[in-house]
């Protein structure tokens, strides 16, 4: 016949397995299954050894054996009280915090990269250069015989560029190359200007057939446009 003490603990843990799944929590209910099995085997191990005491006191013997009946190996319902919360009552809400201090975590991660301040001068350039042209002549500051392929009859030629200049004013320089060769270099200031109109000028000799190219380098000496083009014989290019 079943005692009163396991089946109030056999309804306990089905009231508290069944908990943990309305509460979400199914991993909770394993630790209460492995103590639920301690708690048989250990109350199969009370009842054989009371069923040894008593058939020792029943036989005969000259000894006389006091039964102490507080003394029973079978245990109380104090020491149930104190195996049952333990690993049930706390486990589920302690998991249920966990998360929730996890969740709060995430939450306060993500209003700091929110609140970052961004920085202006890495994604945007205070100097850009809208336009380049190589050209013959400059009239009433616009390009005139734009082209990328000259005859060596040409005196001179220009660089034209369109900067914009979001910022103070700062230098610009333009880098003349012949053949990968320095040849000249200009520099001029560009002010705080939606389009800066500018343009330099370069005497082309003869002799010097071949690939040009300009350069734009704002004042930290980056290049923030180029352009290139070539000078031909007059014979070669008819």
């Amino acid at each position: 016949m079943l005692s009163y003490a396991f089946i109030f603990i056999t309804l306990t843990l089905v009231t508290l397995v069944l908990a943990s799944f309305w509460l979400k929590v199914p991993k909770a209910s394993f630790p209460l299954l492995f103590i639920y099995l301690i708690f048989i085997f250990n109350n199969n191990e009370s009842k054989t050894d009371s069923k040894v005491v008593n058939a020792r006191i029943i036989k005969p013997s000259q000894e006389k054996v006091i039964v102490n009946p507080e003394k029973k190996t079978e245990p109380t319902y104090k020491e149930l009280a104190t195996i049952k919360p333990k690993p049930i009552t706390f486990e589920s809400d302690n998991v249920q915090e966990k998360i929730t201090k996890k969740v709060k975590k995430e939450i306060q991660s993500e209003e700091k990269i929110k609140v970052l301040p961004k920085d202006n001068n890495k994604s945007s350039p205070t100097l850009v250069v809208k336009d380049i042209k190589i050209c013959k002549k400059i009239y009433k500051r616009t390009p005139v015989g734009a082209d990328i392929v000259f005859t060596n009859s040409v005196d001179s030629l220009y660089c034209y560029t369109r900067i914009q200049n979001t910022g103070s004013k700062k230098e610009v320089k333009h880098i003349w190359y012949f053949e990968n060769q320095i040849m000249t270099q200009v520099r001029y200031n560009v002010k705080k200007s939606n389009i800066f109109r500018s343009w330099t000028k370069k005497t082309i000799l003869p002799h010097q057939i071949g690939k040009w190219r300009v350069d734009v380098h704002d004042n930290h000496g980056t290049i923030i446009g180029s352009k290139e083009f070539q000078i031909k014989k007059i014979s070669n290019y008819n």
